[in-house]
């Protein structure tokens, strides 16, 4: 079986929330030292812990670190936030700086800080949150997983299984990283993470099926957003399973209106050869007349379809409806002989060339109706030499040429062109066949 590649972006992606938490920095206790301990003292003893200090740029480097932030360049915001922690030494900026260099991918020089700053504020999951990743971005994934265990026995939160979980998932423990990540779906719904376990479940272990399962669970509970309903349809494309992509393409095509999903609905529809399908959804649920008016016809409901083109003719001023409406016309009648509305598809085909309509195909189907029903049978060969000028090696346009001059009674050159058809075309179509023995037995009889 083929494996579904599914990209895996992200793992180390780090989802972190705002934090307003007040620090209180606890002033450095005083060590009195006589002058003869100073050589031999420890100097270890002392406290590391810095206080904290304001200088006359805060504000400026505040401002334009935060503003650096928010347009996404980590790099320098970093900078900033490392020259303020550096300054001030202050708990705040520490946090700020460890975040953007966690953003922008940088190794901070502050890690031991970071570790120092949990041991005395053991619930600020900001702060573990950011020793979880580094030491995944280090590769460090035994001690990430060790930190992993203290978050989430604070936190119940998505993005702390979420961010878990690559631990898990960079060591292979695939099993584990699902049970994670499924109890941060179920937190969040986050389509992502849906489709991270998919990624999982299809690369890895192999498990397409119960993949498929997950993905149309939600979709029914969820609704199907684009990602979602795109995964459903590679998966399914793959495995050649047509029918499932109608409900599929059906909820798209009704949430975004977008026209694709409109034209793969349908191309599914008559994949399956389900064309009073197609025909109920442009009907009902997304109005579409000009593609609803090529299954009329495509469906035999000439009625309909004429109706339709009628009403297209109005509405879009396109001439081309005049030939359309011709076309259904004729086709509709269960006499097409009926010289009345023979007459009527004339004038409709009159109108639409005489408005400009040049496409070969109207003026094909315009001169074989002139030619067939005897209306005017030179005219018809003049309309079909015209279409043949716009492609001359056309089977059916030939065909029709050959109709013509045969009614004409020009034998010879209805039996050349008539041999140009058969030659491409073989005797397969019924139209062809009756043509091909009427041509040969007259051209045979007068040798």
């Amino acid at each position: 079986m083929n494996r579904i590649i599914i990209s895996l972006a992200g793992f180390t992606a780090l989802y972190i929330t705002g934090c307003s938490t007040t620090y209180h920095v606890p002033k450095s206790s005083k060590v009195v030292i006589s002058k003869e301990q100073l050589p031999v003292y420890n100097p270890k003893n002392f406290s590391k812990e810095k206080k904290s200090q304001s200088i006359p740029n805060e504000d400026e480097l505040i401002i334009k670190a935060i503003w650096l932030e928010e347009q996404h360049n980590y790099k320098e915001s970093n900078r900033l936030y490392a020259e303020l922690y550096d300054k001030t030494h202050k708990e705040e900026y520490l946090l700020k700086e460890l975040t953007t260099a966690n953003y922008a991918n940088i190794v901070s020089k502050n890690l031991p800080q970071l570790e120092a700053y949990i041991a005395k504020h053991p619930n600020n999951l900001l702060a573990k949150r950011l020793l979880l990743s580094f030491n995944i971005q280090s590769k460090k994934f035994n001690k990430a997983k060790t930190i992993s265990e203290k978050l989430l026995k604070k936190s119940n939160h998505a993005i702390d299984y979420e961010l878990s979980a690559n631990a898990y998932i960079f060591t292979s423990d695939y099993p584990k990283a699902i049970s994670l990540l499924e109890k941060a779906y179920q937190l969040s719904k986050n389509e992502d993470i849906l489709l991270k376990i998919v990624a999982i479940e299809i690369n890895y272990l192999h498990q397409i099926d119960k993949a498929i399962e997950r993905l149309e669970q939600h979709r029914q509970k969820e609704g199907c957003s684009e990602k979602i309903c795109q995964q459903l349809i590679g998966i399914y494309i793959q495995q050649n399973r047509t029918d499932k992509l109608i409900p599929i393409y059906k909820s798209l095509a009704i949430a975004t209106k977008k026209e694709i999903y409109i034209e793969k609905l349908i191309e599914s529809y008559l994949y399956n050869k389900d064309l009073k399908g197609a025909i109920d959804f442009l009907e009902n649920e997304y109005h579409n007349d000009t593609l609803l008016y090529s299954l009329y016809m495509e469906n035999k409901e000439y009625h309909k379809a004429h109706k339709l083109a009628q009403k297209l003719l109005k509405t879009t001023k396109n001439p081309k409806w005049y030939a359309e409406s011709a076309i259904s016309l004729y086709e509709s009648l269960s006499n097409n002989s009926d010289k009345t509305v023979l007459n009527q598809v004339v004038k409709e085909f009159e109108k639409a060339f005489e408005s400009g309509v040049k496409n070969p195909v109207y003026l094909n189907y315009y001169g074989y109706t002139l030619i067939d029903k005897d209306i005017d049978v030179k005219k018809g060969i003049s309309i079909i030499k015209k279409a043949l000028k716009q492609e001359p090696e056309n089977s059916y346009f030939l065909d029709s040429l050959a109709w013509g001059e045969y009614k004409l009674g020009e034998c010879k050159k209805a039996y050349k062109t008539m041999k140009k058809v058969v030659k491409v075309e073989g005797l397969k179509e019924k139209e062809i066949i009756e043509h091909w023995n009427a041509i040969n037995n007259k051209c045979n009889a007068d040798k």
